[in-house]
């Protein structure tokens, strides 16, 4: 009796194990439309984030293109993230990495939205540039940009919090 009890109890575990890990792999399908549904969309929306930042730039192109047509839509709709996009905070535009954009507005977003919806300008470009550094060093579909170099050196160095705060004083 006892054994089969432990037995039931393993396999419930296991199952509730499984259910969670499909849950949390869960991207996002639709562009939600209340507030409500943008809330309920969340953790879709960091996954989709997260997949996008993991999955190299030459892999899956239709996935991918979907995944950010509906992140971009997230964005752009949502009633709590608004993405700020300076052009001091995004070198890697200058040299044909237009497909880095997407990542740091999803870096920003994924900050916003586990950190209580944060407006900390420095501390959201901060997390949408090592967002935008994590995508670039797999160095995938990617053109070398001594700018980003440069955010690389700072952030191993730990000074590119300073230079982002410094170049938004310039703004």
């Amino acid at each position: 009796m006892k054994l089969l009890l432990n037995l039931l109890l393993l396999t419930g575990t296991i199952l509730c194990a499984h259910s969670l890990s499909a849950q949390t792999d869960k991207l996002l399908e639709t562009v939600p439309k209340t507030k409500e549904e943008f809330t309920a969309s969340e953790p879709l929306v960091i996954n989709t984030i997260n997949w996008l930042e993991d999955t190299p730039l030459d892999q899956e192109p239709d996935k991918r293109q979907e995944q950010s047509s509906l992140l971009i839509g997230w964005i752009s709709g949502s009633p709590q993230v608004t993405v700020k996009l300076e052009e001091k905070m995004m070198p890697f535009m200058k040299k044909g990495n237009e497909q880095l954009m997407l990542i740091f507005m999803g870096g920003w977003t994924k900050y916003c939205l586990q950190n209580n919806y944060s407006r900390d300008d420095v501390q959201c470009n901060l997390a949408a540039l090592h967002s935008t550094i994590k995508v670039y060093k797999k160095g995938v579909g990617l053109k070398k940009n001594k700018e980003m170099e440069k955010l690389i050196a700072l952030d191993d160095k730990g000074q590119l919090e300073q230079w982002v705060k410094d170049n938004l004083k310039k703004g």
